[in-house]
């Protein structure tokens, strides 16, 4: 990883919460798991990460039944992991989702939730930061 990729990095863990997801291994951590163990959402996800992208166009691209796509899209979109980017309309006048990948980074933490927050994202933040030649700032009081 480049000094520059390491910046931008520090950059987007200091613009919002919203972009650096901390877990703390409960519920929510074990369906975002559960989703990046299986190799149709890492495709979905991969396939996003490149283009915006309709269901239809995705379903082309993977190779997949749009119902079974449907089923990941969602899965994908309340995890937060995909975002609908735009909506147009077909030529039938049917609207129609554009998904992209979300910006995020994911960190899974174990222990009690305020305190692996806390720390992790410090470590995180010293990292990058160290990594890139800069001085970490100081955390958040909010801990992101």
């Amino acid at each position: 990883m480049t000094d520059k990729n390491l910046c931008e990095l520090c950059e987007l863990c200091e613009q919002s919460g919203e972009n650096l997801i901390i877990l703390p291994f409960s519920g929510d951590a074990q369906k975002i798991t559960r989703l990046l163990s299986g190799k149709t959402s890492i495709r979905v996800l991969e396939a996003l990460g490149e283009n915006c992208l309709s269901a239809g166009e995705l379903s082309s691209k993977l190779d997949l039944r749009l119902n079974t796509l449907h089923y990941h899209l969602d899965s994908l979109l309340e995890a937060g992991l995909i975002r609908v980017a735009e909506v147009g309309w077909s030529q039938k006048g049917r609207k129609i989702k554009f998904y992209t990948a979300a910006e995020k980074i994911i960190i899974l933490g174990f222990g009690k939730a305020r305190t692996s927050q806390t720390i992790i994202s410090g470590l995180f933040r010293q990292y990058l930061c160290e990594g890139a030649g800069q001085k970490a700032p100081e955390p958040c009081p909010s801990g992101i």
